[in-house]
Formats: C-alpha cells, sequence, structure tokens
C-alpha cells in the first residue's frame, strides 16, 4: 500500500531545469536508492518529498498520519542540552506519562484514594490507561535504545554527557542521524546517511536499518551501504527517472542491459530511416514518386527512438616516470602524533617495524580520530615523527591527494592552477581539463567557488601530471559520484606503482587493497587481504607489535595488576617461541619465514646495487642512508634465519 506518491512533479532553478515528468510510489515496505550524477537532483527530490521545497509541477500525496523524518544536514539542537538529553527529547511525551505515572502511584497509595472509592476509581482507571500508553511506546527501553543508538554511532561517555553544540560538524551530523532514528518515523528520508561515519558505525548502521519497519529512501556514494539496504533503486539523470528493482549491483546489470538494448533500438531505427531517406531521394519524382509519398508519411508519423544518453566519464590515468626501489618506505619504532607549541607529544599511532614494497596496495583503516591523516603526513614529510623514524626507499615519487584538498589556490583559476604544475599551453590545458569533465568556460571558475566534487577533479588531475610511483591517498573518492569511484577504482587498478590510501569505501578496498593496515587501539597492525577476507579472517602479518600509546600511559598501573597479558601484548614473538599463541598475531611455519627470507635476501641485493650507485655518484647524504638500511636488511635475515632454524627444530621433533 502506498504511503506516498510522487505525480508528474518537475523542478526548475531559474533557466535550468532539474527534472520532469517524475512520478513513482513509494509503499509501507520500500528500501528505495535514489542515485545518479552530482547535479542530477536527488537532494532536491527529497527535499520536496520532505515538504521543504515546492515543487514547480506535479504533486506529492501523502497518505494521512504517515510521519515523515528527513536526514537534515544542519542540526536544530538546544543549545542547553547535552548529547544525551538531546536525544532523550525525541520521547518528552513518553517521559511525560512516566512522570504522570509515579504521580499516580503515590496517589493511589494515599490515605485520601484509599478512603475514597470513586477517586481511587478515577486515579486507577487513568493509571491503567497511562501503562497501557507508556508500553505501547517503548517505555521500558527507550533509554536502551538511547544507549544502542549512541554507542552504535560510536559516541564515547563523556561525548554523550557533554554539550552538543560542543561536538564537531561531523558528531553533530551523527547525533542528528540518531535522533532521527530514534524517532522512527513511517518514511525515512536519508541524504547521505554514510557521511562522517567510520567503518564500525557504518557496520552498525547496516545492521540497525535492516530491521527497520518502516519505509526508506536513500541517498548515498557508499556502493556497499547500497547493496545492503536498497531493495529498489530509482535513478534520476537527464531530466528524469528510471527505476529498477534490487540493489545498486543489480541495477548497474540491468542498467547496462537497458542501454545495450536502446542503443541496438536506436541504431536500427537510424539505418531504417536513412534506407528509406535515400528511397525518397531517388524515386520522388520517377514512376515510384506515389510509393515515395507514402513512405515519406509513415517517416513523419514514426515515432522515433531518441539517442541513448550515457553518464559522462572521466578519461585519464596515472603514470610513474621511473620505477620505485623493492622497498617504498620502511618504518623503524615510529610514532605519529603531534607536537603543540609547548613542545609536549601527543602520540595517536604506534608502528611496528614495516616495510611497504614496490607494488603493495595497502589500505590504512582505524576508527575516525584514530590517526590515518595524522600518520600519512608523516610519512610524506609533513608532520615530523613523535617518536622514531620513517625511510623512503630508492627512486621513490610520492604523489598526495589530501582529503581537504590542501593542495589547490583557492585564488586561482582552474586553468592556471593546471599550468602552475605543467608546461601546458593554454589550449593544451583546456584539452586535458576535458578529461575530467571540465568544458568550455568551466575551466576559468576560481577554485574557491567549486562544489566538493569539482575540487576532488582538480586534485586528481594535479596528481596525475606528477608521474608519482607512490600514491598516497587520503579519502580519494569524497564527494566523488558513483560513476566517478568507479572510474578511479579502475584507473588505480591499472596503475603500476604502489598504493596507501585511507578509505571508508568498501568496494573500493575491497576492488584495490592486497593488504590492510589498521589502527587498533592506538597501534598499527598490518593484516594480509582485502576489506572483506580482514572483516573474515584477520589474518595478521607477523611482526613485533609495539604497545599502544594509552597502554604505554598506563604500564606501571597495569603491571602489578595484568603482568601477563602486557606481556603479550608487547612480546609476541616470545609468545611465539613459548609456542603460544597472541590474540593479534598468526602462529608462522617454517613456509613462511623461507618465503620471507627469500623478500629479505631480494632486499639486501636491491640496497646492494643502490649503494654501487651511489658510490659511483659520490653521494655521500645517499651512502649514509643507504648504508644504515643494509644494516638492518642484513639484521633482519639473520634474525629471520634463526627463526627458521627454530621451528625446523620444532618440526624435527
Amino acid at each position: 500500500m502506498p504511503i506516498a506518491s510522487v505525480i508528474q512533479v518537475g523542478k526548475s532553478f531559474g533557466a535550468e531545469r532539474i527534472f520532469s515528468g517524475v512520478s513513482f510510489q513509494i509503499n509501507e515496505d520500500d528500501r528505495i536508492g535514489l542515485v545518479g550524477p552530482n547535479g542530477a537532483g536527488k537532494s532536491t527530490l527529497l527535499n520536496i518529498l520532505a515538504g521543504r521545497e515546492e515543487a514547480d509541477e506535479g504533486v506529492v500525496a501523502v497518505a494521512r498520519h504517515t510521519r515523515i523524518g528527513y536526514l537534515l544536514q544542519v542540526t536544530d539542537f538546544q543549545a542547553e542540552n547535552t548529547l544525551r538529553e538531546e536525544m532523550l527529547t525525541v520521547f518528552a511525551e513518553v517521559r511525560q506519562w512516566e512522570h504522570e505515572i509515579n504521580e499516580l502511584g503515590q496517589a493511589l497509595a494515599s490515605p485520601a484514594a484509599i478512603a475514597e472509592p470513586v477517586l481511587h476509581e478515577q486515579l486507577l482507571q487513568r493509571y491503567a490507561e497511562l501503562q497501557a500508553r507508556f508500553e505501547h511506546a517503548g517505555g521500558y527501553t527507550y533509554e536502551n535504545r538511547v544507549d544502542q543508538v549512541l554507542d552504535g554511532l560510536g559516541f564515547t561517555r563523556e561525548q554523550q554527557e557533554a554539550p552538543v553544540l560542543q561536538l564537531s560538524g561531523g558528531q553533530q551530523t551523527r547525533a542528528a542521524l540518531g535522533k532521527l532514528l530514534l524517532q522512527e518515523p513511517d518514511l525515512l528520508l536519508l541524504d547521505e546517511p554514510t557521511n562522517h561515519l567510520d567503518l564500525a558505525a557504518l557496520e552498525w548502521l547496516e545492521t540497525y536499518l535492516a530491521g527497520w519497519k518502516g519505509a526508506m529512501v536513500v541517498v548515498a556514494h557508499d556502493r556497499y551501504f547500497l547493496d545492503k539496504i536498497v531493495s529498489r533503486t530509482i535513478e534520476t539523470a537527464f531530466g528524469r527517472i528510471e527505476e529498477y528493482p534490487g540493489n545498486y549491483t543489480k541495477y548497474l546489470h540491468l542498467r547496462e542491459e537497458r542501454m545495450e538494448r536502446r542503443s541496438r533500438e536506436y541504431e536500427a531505427q537510424q539505418a531504417h530511416i536513412a534506407h528509406t531517406e535515400d528511397f525518397i531521394r531517388r524515386y520522388k519524382a520517377g514512376q515510384r514518386s506515389r510509393e515515395a509519398r507514402g513512405r515519406q508519411k509513415l517517416l513523419d508519423r514514426m515515432d522515433r527512438v531518441e539517442r541513448p544518453q550515457d553518464f559522462p566519464e572521466m578519461r585519464f590515468e596515472f603514470t610513474s616516470v621511473v620505477d620505485s626501489g623493492l622497498v617504498v618506505i620502511s618504518t623503524q619504532k615510529l610514532a605519529a602524533g603531534y607536537i603543540d607549541e609547548a613542545k609536549q607529544r601527543t602520540e595517536l599511532v604506534r608502528v611496528a617495524d614495516l616495510e611497504l614494497l614496490r607494488g603493495d596496495r595497502v589500505g590504512l583503516l582505524g576508527p575516525n580520530g584514530s590517526g590515518k591523516t595524522t600518520l600519512l603526513r608523516t610519512i610524506i614529510g609533513e608532520l615530523p615523527p613523535v617518536g622514531g623514524h620513517v625511510y623512503v626507499g630508492h627512486n621513490v615519487r610520492i604523489g598526495y591527494y589530501s582529503q581537504t584538498h590542501a593542495g589547490l589556490n583557492t585564488g586561482r583559476s582552474i586553468i592556471d592552477e593546471i599550468r602552475q604544475v605543467s608546461v601546458l599551453s593554454e589550449e593544451g590545458a583546456r584539452t586535458f581539463l576535458g578529461r575530467f569533465l571540465f568544458s568550455g568556460d568551466d575551466v576559468f571558475k576560481p577554485i574557491g567557488s567549486l562544489s566538493g566534487g569539482e575540487r576532488s577533479r582538480v586534485a586528481l588531475a594535479k596528481l596525475t601530471l606528477q608521474g608519482s610511483n607512490l600514491l598516497i591517498l587520503d579519502e580519494p573518492t569524497n564527494h566523488l559520484d558513483l560513476q566517478s569511484r568507479q572510474f578511479l577504482e579502475e584507473v588505480l587498478g591499472e596503475f603500476e606503482g604502489t598504493l596507501l590510501f585511507v578509505s571508508h569505501d568498501r568496494y573500493f578496498i575491497d576492488s584495490l587493497a592486497t593488504k590492510v593496515w589498521v589502527i587498533e587501539d592506538g597501534v598499527l597492525i598490518p593484516y594480509m587481504g582485502n576489506y572483506t577476507e580482514y572483516r573474515t579472517r584477520k589474518q595478521p602479518i607477523v611482526l613485533d607489535i609495539p604497545t599502544s600509546p594509552i597502554s604505554s600511559r598506563t604500564k606501571n598501573e597495569d603491571n602489578a595488576t595484568n603482568g601477563s597479558a602486557t606481556a603479550a601484548r608487547t612480546a609476541p614473538s616470545s609468545a611465539r617461541a613459548k609456542g603460544k599463541r597472541s590474540g593479534k598475531v598468526k602462529e608462522r611455519t617454517v613456509e613462511d619465514v623461507e618465503r620471507e627470507i627469500e623478500k629479505a635476501e631480494a632486499r639486501v641485493k636491491t640496497v646492494e646495487e643502490a649503494l654501487s650507485q651511489a658510490a659511483f655518484n659520490a653521494d655521500a647524504a645517499q651512502l649514509t642512508q643507504l648504508a644504515t638500511e643494509y644494516e638492518q636488511a642484513r639484521m633482519y635475515v639473520d634474525e629471520l634465519l634463526v627463526e627458521w632454524e627454530r621451528l625446523a627444530e620444532t618440526v624435527s621433533e
């Protein structure tokens, strides 16, 4: 049964037509994904559904008593409330009933009520009525539901008791989402609900919405989320909508089939028209002129098949100008964080001594605020380490993509920004920018006036000009629409260099990553495989995992009561020596170590060759760095040989 009907709705902004003739129904159990390129009118359509904007034509009919909940991008909180108090305002009526029930309970036990049977009966009836309402409204569980939502969205107890307006913008958006979920409307309208959520909160939201009893319409750029939540997809593009059954993956498959069929129909009709017009030209003045005129009439009355329109697509690639050495990045006792004006050091994440090798594709994961961006900026040298060292390998050329687009000059035009980092002529720059969907006078727009998606495309354009063999990308899919995300995935999949990236797009991670580095409790732990493999198997790469910054600060307190547990966290290699399995470390086999020895010896050989070249070039600085790397590489081989001997003896026993 439909709870809302959209009938021939159209909307324009000035002279620009956004869409027209839009019609569809929303049933009481529908889960609709609204997809399409940026600027196609998805958010506008949600605003019209929510009654926040008027349609220029057509109507939206909503069934009586239907409650609509809409996730606003601008929050409306009471300044004096804590976060938890703000969530509890959803249940103001229920809490009022609860207060009245308590007062009625006391009144029923009073001597006056006991002495007056009529009064007692009236109080009892009112008590029973409120009790039924209270129970039906979930009065016995609402506080637990508040806890569930706030915990699921990743709010700490401290944040829950803090003034809601002191939260960051992203935290306030999450709070608005939580408040909306607690209201449990009949129709839920969600515009980018996955923004500002880390992976743990995303998974919680998916689980929560999977049990949602009402209808929902969702705009999201997270394909993994759409696949798990949506059962019907509506595409808005080219001023109209098209419906598809199924989730996002099913939509892609059906859309491709539909586009192929339309292309065949269009080409067949065009061939028929060309053949008919040729016949008319040849015979319109001869003996068959009557037949030619008849064919012309049929041609005039023919319903023409429109040329199929497809989404514009970027066209670019990442090309390395030179190959890097085998070891691209290595770390030694690295701690990343920040140093304040008083020279106080704050550690966010500690890193095991590990290596990023040529050709690696690593996804960096972790909760919001865990230090992912700080670690990337430490690796590229923008921030100094608060402890330990980062070593950049031979011939490594780093290309960095900042999620805040920090490398763009907002005062320049797009074309000037590109020409600052290239030798392109104006015409060449315009042609180049056409590959990133900037055409005509768009290239002269100031960067400060661009949308987030447009800035992302400019940043990607600059990145392709650098010829880097190591790409370090911080949330590169933010602000990109679904089609652009898929294209970026394909381009990076063909990149022959090394990749280290942060992303909350699980499809993106699954498509590209061969390893994931996960920040857990302030410590970076490397795992084999992509995101799905990490979630299902959690196979860690065996390393001496350092203690977390938090545990190190409380080490003295823990030693007396939890010495054995601390030892297990701080010395996994010792645990392996005793034949025990650490909670985060997999026991290695002889074959594992043999493969590691092979890689380590190859690294030694690579560093030896680099040393010879540096000596030939009389490069003293390079010689010093490579000598340190060579010594570390040799020591690592020796350590592996000792481990191999121990494992071999264990097997022989």
